[in-house]
């Protein structure tokens, strides 16, 4: 089975990746975070990368291409998702082409409705862990002792584009971007709307039903 979680910033599309792992045993590939990593890195590709994501753009396709290709050959996993890929249309049409190269096809196209004021205050308020990925929010889920992770301690830190200004600019390319992708994956039917401003849980039961899964049905 193979999923893309669709949606704007902010949307919980990483959340529920990371459900769909844990429960489920899905391979997660989260272009977000294989991108930071590489601008952690300090290498001239992540300085490159860096410059796009700072001002709230989209990485050029040559990146991610030789991103998701690597993943999919080095993986023979039974369930895949994609969070954050495709973005557009052409990120569509590459994943099209690497899943027919390797014999696969898309199953479920899932798109996270949220309203725009629930966004707002979920990429303002949001903080991250640089040791452990924990992600929190200082209004709905903060962290039992404020700026430090629950994990393990860690200082919590707000990525350079977690700002209201760069997420309105972050929304403008997904608006103009993002949202023909979802017609295209509607002309060929696999496109699902979910209700993304429930809480976590209640949008995580309503993916697991949408694509069959039970709670004990693991990988």
């Amino acid at each position: 089975m193979i999923v893309v979680f669709l949606g704007p910033p902010g949307s919980g599309k990483g959340t529920q990746a990371d459900i769909l792992a844990v429960r489920y045993g899905f391979y997660h590939f989260d272009t977000g975070a294989r991108l930071r990593t590489e601008i952690a890195s300090g290498s001239e590709l992540g300085q490159t990368i860096a410059s796009f994501t700072d001002n709230g753009n989209l990485v050029p396709i040559e990146v991610i291409r030789e991103l998701v290709m690597t993943f999919m050959r080095n993986t023979d996993s039974r369930r895949i998702m994609f969070d954050g890929f495709p973005r557009n249309l052409e990120q569509a049409r590459v994943l099209d082409e690497g899943l027919e190269e390797l014999g696969g096809d898309l199953d479920f196209a899932l798109y996270l409705e949220i309203s725009e004021d629930s966004l707002i205050d979920r990429i303002v308020n949001r903080r991250f862990c640089p040791e452990c990925g924990e992600i929190y929010n200082l209004g709905s889920r903060p962290p039992r002792q404020p700026g430090r992770c629950d994990i393990d301690g860690a200082g919590l830190y707000q990525r350079s584009d977690d700002t209201e200004e760069v997420f309105g600019n972050r929304l403008k390319v997904y608006l103009e971007q993002t949202v023909p992708v979802l017609e295209y994956y509607k002309a060929r039917q696999r496109l699902y709307k979910i209700d993304g401003d429930q809480d976590i849980e209640q949008v995580a039961e309503a993916v697991a039903g949408l694509i069959g899964l039970e709670c004990n049905d693991s990988a």
